[in-house]
């Protein structure tokens, strides 16, 4: 296996592995982002 391939390898993983892990962040920042709304919509159906 040449370099150039291995080097192309390791950059697709790293890119691949910033993408989960900015998609992770970005789900848990929505989640935190509408827990509130949840909040407030359970308390009103709750009475």
């Amino acid at each position: 296996m040449s370099e150039t391939s291995r080097d192309t390898g390791k950059t697709y993983r790293q890119r691949l592995i910033w993408f989960v892990a900015l998609w992770l962040l970005g789900v848990a920042g929505a989640a935190l982002l509408a827990l509130p709304f949840h909040v407030l919509v359970a308390a009103a159906m709750h009475r």
